[in-house]
């Protein structure tokens, strides 16, 4: 379970790190009632009376790039009438023309009055 640590996202890492809390006490406590007789210090049970206490691990981000967010929307199926606003707030940053290339997508603006764009992929 440690190495799916490095494949879940931020939002799950929480779960799995509490996951893995709980069975590791669960083990200690297997190992504590299988030696119990051969231990010379119980230091096992004052290992599960204190409550053990997790690091803080600062969880570096990377940078998304422009083609990426453009990626993460298509999977989605967002692709149509999709406002500029919303392009900045998820982190676009090339100038939005008429018709701009990212990559392997082109954003085109659809609307003369309003800042609406479809992707579209090449």
């Amino acid at each position: 379970m440690y190495a799916l640590l490095e494949t879940v996202s931020d939002c799950e890492k929480g779960d799995l790190l509490e996951q893995l809390e709980e069975l590791d006490l669960e083990i200690l406590e297997d190992i504590d009632e299988e030696y119990a007789d051969k231990l010379e210090f119980n230091e096992i049970e004052e290992e599960l009376e204190s409550k053990p206490k997790l690091e803080k691990v600062p969880i570096q981000k990377p940078k998304p790039t422009d083609e990426s967010i453009l990626d993460e929307l298509t999977k989605m199926g967002r692709t149509q009438d999709i406002g500029r606003a919303t392009f900045r707030d998820l982190g676009i940053k090339a100038e939005l023309g008429w018709q701009t290339t990212i990559g392997k997508y082109t954003i085109k603006r659809t609307s003369v009055f309003r800042y609406r764009y479809a992707i579209e992929q090449h």
